[in-house]
Parts: C-alpha cells; structure tokens; sequence
C-alpha cells in the first residue's frame, strides 16, 4: 500500500509542495525545457504512468474473461470506475482546460490542428469507456455478451495506449520546447487550483487503495 500511495500521491505532492523534479533542478530563467524538469509536464509524465498501470489491470481482466476464469462484473465495473473518475477525468480535464490553450497560442497557432486532432481524440476515449460501463450491464447474458465486453475493452486499450504514445512522444516534446519557465510555473499553480478539491476530499487515496486491490485481486505485480 505504501509504495502505491507514494506513486499516486506524488501527482498531488507536485500542485501543492515546492519540491522539485526528482532528475533535475528547476532553475528559474526562461530556457527551452528540453534539457529542464519543470512542474507542468512532469505532472503529466507521473500521470501517465498511472494511466498505464490501470490499462494493465484492464488488460488482465479481459485476459481472464476471455479464457474462462474468473472475473466478477463488480471487479470490471470498480476498474471503469478508475478509468472515468481517475484516469480519464484528471489527465484530459488538465489537458483540455488548461495546457491546450497555452499551447494553443504559441507558435502563432500552427499547430492548432494537432491539439484538435489530441482534443478528439479525448472525446473518443469517453465514449469508448462508456460504451465498456454500458456493455458491462450485460455481462450475465451468455458468451456473445462476454466476448462484446471484451471487443470493446480491447478497443478502448489499444486506442488509449496510441493516444498515450502520441502524448509522450510529441505533445510534451512540443511543449518543453515552447513552454518558458514561467509558463511551467503558471501551469502549476492552474494545476494546483483544479486539484485543490479533489486532495482535499482524498480522491487520490481513493483510487490509488483501488488500483492497489485491483492489481493484488488479478495477480499483477506492478513495476515501481
């Protein structure tokens, strides 16, 4: 339990403490953040991380339901849970609300069409985990209903794990070669004003005590 709260909890530890990165100093000039660590991005790299974890628990689940062993509706139902509240919700909200934009305006705007194509693709995602929580409702009604759920499920991993490269690869890349260190500050505190809720009520506790139980009811033995 304790490695696993240190995992999550370090998204948090980033919005509100002065800490710095854990590879590098942040040093206060304006610098491309290629060779940098700053606030922003590096919550986004911890973030992702999580994302991954959790579409191995997925994975595991349907693995197990289409090979006939066992796995419960409530086992895929706590794991759309992670993903809608957690997983989807916290990264793309941060994404869409708040480095989108920024990003938006650098560059006099040319790459908008790359930040429409990541915004869709968010779109997509929430459907496709909807349509997984709604197909989930059938999850008794024999081996066609089964083998749905886990079409889906499948679906819904490789779209994720596409869009998660892409992030990776480019958008960060992108944006430690835009971003000055006061747009990293700036990043921050936003990030900061949106997580403030949510650290407060312990939702990140939350989650991460599920994707721990998760991973010990599927037999996963996470890489920390």
């Amino acid at each position: 339990m304790k490695n696993t709260l240190i995992t999550i909890l370090i998204l948090f530890s980033l919005c509100t403490s002065g800490c710095l990165s854990t590879k590098q100093t942040i040093t206060q000039n304006t610098q491309s953040a290629d060779n940098q660590g700053f606030y922003g991005t590096e919550i986004f790299l911890h973030e992702f991380e999580i994302i991954k974890r959790v579409l191995s628990i997925l994975e595991k689940a349907i693995q197990s339901l289409e090979n006939d062993q066992p796995v419960s509706q409530e086992t895929l139902q706590r794991i759309v849970e992670v993903i809608s509240n957690f997983s989807d919700k916290q990264h793309q909200e941060k994404a869409d609300r708040i480095l989108f934009p920024l990003l938006r305006d650098k560059e006099e705007g040319r790459r908008k069409y790359f930040l429409g194509r990541l915004l869709m693709q968010h779109v997509t995602l929430r459907d496709k985990i909807r349509n997984l929580s709604e197909s989930l409702n059938t999850f008794y009604q024999g081996k066609r209903a089964r083998k749905r759920i886990a079409r889906i499920a499948n679906s819904y991993i490789r779209y994720t794990r596409r869009h998660l490269g892409i992030e990776e690869r480019i958008l960060l890349s992108w944006a430690n070669s835009v971003l000055t260190y006061e747009d990293q500050i700036m990043l921050k505190n936003k990030f900061e004003t949106l997580k403030k809720h949510d650290i407060e009520t312990g939702i990140y506790e939350k989650y991460a005590i599920m994707i721990e139980g998760l991973e010990k009811e599927l037999g996963i033995r996470p890489e920390y």
